[in-house]
């Protein structure tokens, strides 16, 4: 089997678990790929570059069995643009997370075209997994109240459709670094709070924490261990001033054998966030040895039992405060993350993609009598969007 793989958005957790599963499920790919920023650039204009790479390797001799796209490509337009290279190649798209449910600071008229292009990727898809089970019906729950938003001519059961086609497959992890790395804890309970500073993980209710603890007088240490960006920098700079010579480790960490051996140091893992899809950050640090304290929310709910879950910030102080009077015995978590490892997940995802890649009808509709009449007649009947007039097709071609 040889697969189209595409990811506009190739770095962090993303790029992880895509270059390990690509290198153990060991089918011949061409990953298409796109650096790691400026995302809603990615999801409006990934599929123009790539569709156009794909015409290039097929006119090169390239031929696919499959296409494994994220959901930052707009998978109805690659397919669209791509055209008879494409044809007839069944896809699966992957959802890490989805665009409905996403928390927007500065909602805008045009934000509303994220949201659309994961429906319209699901929708063109002939698979979608979603990495929990959390992910995936609150998608489908919103989408009815989104397509309301549309001024006239709602399509009707998007939801149903794509519920039917999808399934719950988790993004695994490399547990070798971590397996490798020493558990080499200090004399004080040390804290870690491996995420990226951005708004969905709320930095504010973390620190907000840990100051609380550190007026107490309580002795412990502080590791940020998340990417930075400029907007967070006075943030980091309050915490530093605060926390003083409790804050051991300011920063994203040279290298993953670095991150590793961080974890590896830590006693506890806090996620504070207000959006989390899967969350492999906390996973991570789990297997790494930490005890987990995460939000009684979210996906979260359906990973973690409910002794490693806590209700607002003043449950949260409380908990660490118990935590750092009472050392929790490290690997407590490692149960919690052992399921997710490469070793036990690639084997479902081989079976999903050859499932997949073996049972999808393969007719070129372009071959169908009378095709692009039928499509200028659903136009000029309906007048109305893409989701319609695909529909109507369908209806005249079952």
């Amino acid at each position: 089997m040889r697969i189209l793989v595409l990811e506009p958005y190739y770095g962090g957790s993303h790029r992880a678990v895509l270059d390990g599963l690509l290198t153990r499920l060991g089918y011949e790919h061409d990953l298409l790929t796109l650096p790691a920023r400026k995302w809603k650039w990615r999801m409006r204009g990934a599929a123009i570059n790539m569709a156009d790479e794909a015409r290039r390797l097929h006119e090169a001799g390239a031929r696919w069995d499959l296409i494994y796209a994220s959901t930052f490509i707009n998978l109805a337009e690659f397919r669209g643009l791509a055209g008879a290279a494409l044809a007839g190649v069944p896809a699966i798209v992957y959802f890490h997370e989805n665009q409905l449910v996403y928390p927007v600071r500065h909602e805008a008229e045009w934000d509303y075209q994220f949201p659309l292009t994961n429906i319209t990727s699901a929708l063109s898809a002939e698979r979608c997994l979603f990495n929990t089970r959390w992910n995936l019906e609150r998608f489908c729950e919103e989408i009815p109240g989104f397509i309301k938003a549309f001024p006239d001519h709602h399509p009707r059961g998007i939801a149903e459709r794509i519920t039917a086609k999808s399934q719950v497959l988790a993004p695994p992890f490399d547990p070798e670094l971590f397996d490798s790395a020493p558990g080499t804890r200090g004399e004080r309970v040390r804290i870690v709070w491996p995420h990226r500073w951005e708004h969905d993980k709320d930095p504010e209710t973390f620190f907000s924490a840990v100051e609380t603890l550190a007026r107490e007088g309580l002795d412990f240490e502080v590791a940020v261990a998340g990417q930075s960006f400029r907007e967070t920098e006075a943030l980091m700079a309050e915490a530093a001033s605060v926390l003083g010579d409790r804050l051991v480790h300011l920063g994203e960490p040279e290298g993953r054998d670095a991150y590793a051996r961080l974890l590896a140091s830590a006693d506890v893992a806090v996620s504070t966030a207000v959006n989390e899809f899967f969350g492999l950050a906390m996973i991570e640090a789990c297997y790494a040895g930490c005890y987990p304290l995460v939000p009684d929310a979210l996906a979260y709910l359906e990973l973690y039992p409910a002794e490693f879950r806590y209700d607002g910030e003043e449950q949260l102080v409380a908990r660490l405060r118990g935590l750092i009077e009472h050392r929790p015995e490290p690997g407590q978590g490692r149960v919690l993350a052992e399921p997710f490892t490469f070793d036990a997940l690639t084997p479902e995802y081989a079976r999903v993609f050859e499932e997949v890649a073996g049972h999808v009808e393969t007719e070129d509709l372009r071959s169908t009598p009378g095709a692009v009449e039928q499509i200028r007649d659903a136009e000029a009947e309906i007048g109305a969007g893409d989701y319609l007039i695909a529909d109507e097709l369908r209806r005249r071609h079952p």
